[in-house]
């Protein structure tokens, strides 16, 4: 994750797996750069961003919390209908050079509600898209058990990804970091 973090990485898909905290975790691990002028798109499709959090953490660092959390465009998809709009019609139009994160996007095309097939092909049109725009992506996995027949999305959005990062996660997931 360190050059996420600190450099300028390449264009590509990165995948952090681990726990719940893993949103805020790299919330706050971003505020320094968001504090030094960088900005982000955050699409929180699992409604985890920690907003109190990262002016908590941006407070305890002598910062304005309202200067760093500006710096973020937040977007909420709640189904996975919105985030392949988000990723493949609304992003191009206002992406600017930023990186993306996605956090927490399993639950979406996880929900019961949307037939296996249907959500199968709305994931590949988002992979899809996602590497159509040549964006730094940053997609953090939250740990979770997948509903049968789904097994197979998490091992292959982590074979598009550039780099992985397995933080903490479940045996059955645990990778090395490249």
């Amino acid at each position: 994750m360190a050059p996420l973090l600190r450099g300028a990485p390449a264009p590509g898909l990165y995948a952090a797996l681990g726990p719940r905290l893993l949103t805020s975790w790299i919330l706050w691990a971003l505020e320094p750069a968001l504090k030094a002028g960088a900005n982000v798109f955050w699409l929180d499709a699992g409604n985890s961003f920690d907003a109190y959090g990262a002016s908590y953490a941006a407070k305890a660092l002598g910062w304005e919390p309202k200067e760093v959390l500006n710096r973020v465009q937040l977007a909420r998809p709640f189904n996975l209908f919105q985030l392949e709009t988000m990723v493949s019609l609304k992003l191009p139009f206002k992406w600017k050079d930023e990186p993306v994160v996605l956090s927490d996007p399993f639950p979406l095309f996880y929900d019961e509600d949307v037939l296996e097939a249907e959500a199968k092909k709305v994931f590949g049109r988002v992979l899809r898209g996602m590497k159509k725009l040549p964006a730094v992506w940053l997609v953090l996995v939250v740990e979770r058990k997948a509903p049968q027949g789904r097994e197979e999305w998490l091992p292959e959005l982590l074979k598009s990804a550039t780099g992985v990062a397995n933080l903490l996660g479940p045996p059955s997931l645990r990778l090395e970091a490249r």
